[in-house]
Parts: structure tokens; C-alpha cells; sequence
């Protein structure tokens, strides 16, 4: 396989995406102001516009507020995130802070922030019966992890300014601070999604419901996909096993909430508004022409199709036995979706991953529906139905699931590796030493990146031991070419060519053959890492533990209060609709 991509990437610097999107979000909050306005003329100022949504879509302002806010906000971080990344791997480290894709990112996390601060602020102005008030101040239940989640996550920003001034720019996705960011960010609609349980807005009660619910349950399985950017574009750092892990996770807990509360065959709907521009991109040929090559980590139908298929065959009134149907149906039916999907990734899928995905992977998946279910009950505000200890056997088992394939190792192997430069490009063969040292690999390439671009070449044998590239890579320039070999929790490269960096004192290693012994990858793909005090490190990794107690504990706080209370309506908008019935089969 030979992926590659020249283009120079100039569109990552573009400023207009955020601008228009910004535009956009104006307009539409001045034409709510007109409506509300038009409405009741003689109401304050600051509630036409809630007055105007709820004029709109006859769904509480707040709670439409929040989730409209909080959905804009993912969306502009999501681009910025994914256009950073592309950056990193593609161009190297950016040379200032505030890059387009960077403020695009501060910029997003700012309305996850704001979605909660509009939730009170248009709950307080319509006094709105809250169960929670600070001073004057009504707060939704929901609002209260939506806050924890946008504050935290653009408190990360100025903690990863520091991580990387400390200890460099590094170029890993799953840093401490960067992974604040990311799930900041992506846990931010399953908290949006509260707040329309706490509205009483259910789904089937009307076409703006409807499309809110779904919007909400599209936004949760994407940003719960956020953290596979680790294996979309081409050059992950860690095990290959976190890829069936995550996308496990994250396909039972999104399918399983999106079918008990929106019913029959959504959750397959949810798969394929998900995937079909992926694969129609596929088709047409453009997934291969960005500046950096990428392929979608997941195309989530066949886990959608095992959930559905469990509430045909065990019904979803039984909660956790629909939960546990739903996860081994995931991890089986939805795994064999996947393996056939990612047979062609950038690092495809082989056999000797498929134990580990099955028994890691497994395990998380069945966690993730058991808490998927629990979450989909507050929702529907139907909760108690799994008991706690359930609950929290469940957390245990995705929590071991994502420790688990954590370590990385370095083994002792020594490459030959033979080096026929043509030009720009080279032509590379690498013998092992000990020559079985690449046998049920995960992959073992050849990867350029950061010189313009991406490319990567599978290593095939041609011989005992001997292995060859399947096309030529290019060497010079800013290119900073490996040879990259997995085998489970061992990660290791050697140097093909690495450019001169006098900026953090690095000497060009030459395109020149040599025997070398593999090393710890880091030392290759994050060059630009310098030693630094311990003190940075530990409170980045210390945050990181208190937030992420702090989200499940605020998460914990919505899910058992929501159902408790009456539906926080407003005088304007209509009666709460009935709970939908149990679901059809």
C-alpha cells in the first residue's frame, strides 16, 4: 500500500471558515432577536431572543439555547482540531500560538462555555423554576457538567501553552493537556442532550424535537469519535489496540442511548448520516487527495445494526439485558464492520490484533451500553432501572479497558536498512535482526511526514527477514522519514533521513544506509521534546485527574437530579409531551 499526499497545505492558515461560521451564528441570533422581538415587544431586551427560539421551534429558550450554543461550539472546535492535527503531521510545529486552526479550537471551547452561561442566563430571565439557584441566578441541572466541561477544556489551552514551553511542541494527539481539550469538548453534547430531559422535551413530540434529540445524539457519537484523530491520520503513537477499543466505546454508547430514546431504526439512521459522506468520498476518490491522506477511523453501520437487532431479539424494557445484548452485539457484529472496513486503512487491521480487540474491546463495549442505557434512562428521565452497582462495575470495566493498552515498549531488534536515494525520493529494504522480529506485526512502514505532507509505505517481505517498501519515499527537505515497527504494546523506529533542526539543536541524519538499532519511538516522532522539570508534568497529569473526577461527578449530579424534578418549561412554550412509550420492536 502507498499513500501519499504534495499538496502544501495552505488551507489550514485560511481564516474564512471561522469567520463565516461566526457570521452565521450572528445572523441567526439576530433573526431570533427580530422574532422575539415582533412576539412581545415589551419584554427586556436580553429575552427576545430565548422568546424568539421558543417562538420558533415551541421548545423552551434555554434549554434550545444551550444546545444550539453547544453544538456550534463542537462544530468550530472539531474543524480546528482536525485541521491541527493535519497540520502537525503534515507541516510540523506551528511557529506561533494562535494559528487559524489553534483559535478556531479557543474559539469553540468558548461557546461549550457559553452554551452553559446561556442556559442560566435565559433560565434566570424567564424564572424558570430551577432546582439548583446560585444567589439570583436559576441553574439547569444540565447546564452544571456542560459548565464543568467548556470551562476546564479552555483552561486546558493556557496549561498546554506551558506543557509545550516546557518541555517542547511536541506532536502527540493524547498529550494530558491536549486530551483536556479533546474530551472537554466531546463529553459536551452528551451533556447538551440532558437539556432537553430537563425541558421535557421528548422525542416524537414535534419536528423540532425531533431534529434536537437527533442533532444531540449525532454530536455525542462524533465527539465521542474525537480521540480515533489518533489513528485517522496515519501516524498514531500508540497501540493499535486503542483503535477497536475506542471505536467500541464509542459506537455502545451512542447507539444504545440513540435507540431507547428515539426508538426503532434510528440508531441505524445515526450510522449512516455518520458515514456516507466518508464513503462517498471513498467512491468519488478524494479521501486520498487532502494534504495529509486520511481515513475515517470507524464506519459505525454494523455496530448501529447489532443494537438494533438486540432490541428486536431481547426487547429494550429490560434494560441491562438490552444493555448486555446491545454490548456483546457491538463487540462481535460491530467489530466484523469494522475489520472489514479498516482492512484498507493507513495501518490496516491484521489478524494478530483480533484477540485483543475481542477480549479488550469486548469488555469496553459491554461497559459503554451498561452506562449508555443508565445515561439514555435520564434522558427519558425513566432512571433507577440498572442498579448502582451495575453501574459501577461497568465504569471499572471501561476504565481497565482504556488502561489496559496503555504501556509502550522497546524490545531489542536491529534493522539493515538499505537506502537507494533517486533524487528527492528513496527507494528503501530493511533485514531484521532477529529475522521473525516483524512477524504478526500490527504494522511495519515506512513513514514520511511534516515535509509537506504524508506518505507511508508497507514493508513486505521478500525474504526470511527481509523486507522491502512498496514504493519509493522522499528523503531531504523538511521530510522526516522512518521506519516504523508494532507488535502489540512494542513501538519502535529507526531513522531513514531527518533533517537538520538547528532551532532545537537536532543534526541531520543522512539518507544513507545503515544498521541501527530500533529505538523508543518518541525519540524520533516527538524530536522536538526537550527535558524540563517535573513540576509542569505533574500538575498537567494532576488536572487531568481532578477534572475528569469533577465531569463524572457533575455528569453523576444531572443524571439523578433531571429525573426528579418537573419538566423546566416557560410560560410560552407548550405542555411538556408524554414520555415515548416503550419502545417498539
Amino acid at each position: 500500500m502507498m499513500i501519499a499526499a504534495n499538496q502544501p497545505g495552505a488551507g489550514l492558515e485560511r481564516w474564512d471558515v471561522l469567520v463565516w461560521l461566526l457570521i452565521a451564528f450572528a445572523v441567526i441570533v439576530v433573526v431570533l432577536a427580530v422574532v422575539g422581538r415582533r412576539a412581545r415587544p415589551t419584554d427586556d431586551v436580553l429575552l427576545w431572543v430565548p422568546v424568539g427560539l421558543e417562538r420558533v421551534t415551541g421548545i423552551p429558550g434555554w434549554a434550545v439555547g444551550m444546545i444550539g450554543t453547544a453544538s456550534f461550539g463542537l462544530l468550530v472546535a472539531g474543524i480546528g482540531f482536525y485541521n491541527d492535527v493535519a497540520w502537525h503531521v503534515g507541516r510540523g510545529r506551528d511557529k506561533q500560538l494562535l494559528t487559524a486552526p489553534h483559535t478556531m479550537i479557543i474559539t469553540g471551547l468558548g461557546f461549550i462555555a457559553l452554551a452553559a452561561a446561556i442556559g442560566v442566563l435565559f433560565a434566570t430571565l424567564q424564572r424558570v423554576e430551577t432546582g439548583l439557584r446560585v444567589r439570583a441566578l436559576r441553574v439547569p441541572w444540565s447546564a452544571v457538567p456542560l459548565g464543568a466541561l467548556g470551562v476546564c477544556a479552555l483552561g486546558g489551552f493556557p496549561l498546554d501553552d506551558l506543557w509545550h514551553k516546557t518541555y517542547g511542541i511536541d506532536v502527540t494527539m493524547w498529550s494530558p493537556t491536549h486530551m483536556l481539550m479533546i474530551c472537554g469538548a466531546a463529553f459536551s453534547l452528551i451533556a447538551a442532550w440532558l437539556c432537553l430531559s430537563e425541558a421535557g422535551v421528548q422525542f416524537g413530540s414535534s419536528r423540532w424535537a425531533n431534529l434536537l434529540h437527533f442533532i444531540a445524539a449525532w454530536f455525542v457519537l462524533a465527539g465521542l469519535s474525537a480521540p480515533l484523530g489518533e489513528f485517522r491520520f496515519g501516524v498514531p503513537q500508540f497501540q493499535q489496540l486503542y483503535h477497536p477499543v475506542l471505536l467500541l466505546l464509542a459506537a455502545a454508547f451512542a447507539f444504545v442511548p440513540a435507540r431507547i430514546v428515539m426508538g426503532r431504526g434510528w440508531a441505524l439512521v445515526l450510522a449512516l448520516v455518520t458515514f456516507l459522506p466518508e464513503l462517498i468520498g471513498v467512491v468519488s476518490g478524494g479521501a486520498r487527495s487532502d494534504f495529509v491522506p486520511t481515513h475515517t477511523p470507524g464506519s459505525f453501520v454494523a455496530a448501529a445494526v447489532a443494537v438494533e437487532l438486540a432490541a428486536v431479539v431481547v426487547g429494550e424494557q429490560r434494560r441491562l439485558r438490552f444493555a448486555l445484548a446491545s454490548g456483546l452485539g457491538v463487540a462481535t457484529i460491530g467489530l466484523a464492520g469494522e475489520w472489514l472496513w479498516n482492512r484498507n486503512a493507513i495501518q490496516p487491521w491484521h489478524t494478530a490484533l483480533l484477540p485483543s480487540a475481542l477480549l479488550v474491546g469486548g469488555m469496553v463495549a459491554v461497559g459503554a451500553a451498561v452506562l449508555g442505557a443508565a445515561y439514555a434512562g435520564a434522558i427519558i428521565r425513566e432512571p433507577g432501572r440498572i442498579p448502582i452497582k451495575v453501574l459501577v462495575v461497568a465504569a471499572v470495566l471501561v476504565v481497565i479497558g482504556l488502561a489496559l493498552p496503555l504501556p509502550r515498549h522497546t524490545v531489542p531488534v536491529t534493522a539493515a536498512i538499505d537506502i537507494h536515494q533517486t533524487g528527492t525520493e528513496a527507494t528503501v529494504t530493511v533485514r531484521l535482526d532477529p529475522p521473525n522480529a516483524a512477524d504478526h506485526n500490527n504494522w511495519f512502514q515506512v513513514v514520511a511526514w511534516q515535509g509537506g505532507g504524508l506518505h507511508v509505505a508497507d514493508l513486505h517481505p521478500t525474504s526470511p527477514g527481509t523486507y522491502a517498501a512498496d514504493a519509493p519515499v522522499p528523503v531531504g527537505g523538511k521530510w522526516k522519514t522512518l521506519v516504523r515497527l508494532a507488535r502489540g504494546d512494542e513501538l519502535m523506529s529507526a531513522p531513514v533521513f531527518m533533517p537538520a533542526d538547528p532551532e532545537i539543536g537536532a543534526v541531520e541524519i543522512p539518507a544513507t544506509s545503515r544498521t541501527i538499532a530500533f529505538g523508543n519511538e518518541q525519540q524520533y516522532l516527538m524530536r522536538e521534546v526537550k527535558p524540563g522539570p517535573a513540576t509542569v508534568m505533574t500538575i498537567a497529569y494532576s488536572a487531568v485527574a481532578i477534572v475528569s473526577l469533577l465531569w463524572a461527578a457533575a455528569f453523576v449530579l444531572a443524571c439523578t437530579r433531571i429525573p426528579k424534578q418537573r419538566p423546566l418549561r416557560t410560560p410560552g412554550t407548550r405542555g411538556a409531551a408524554p414520555s415515548r412509550a416503550a419502545s417498539t420492536n
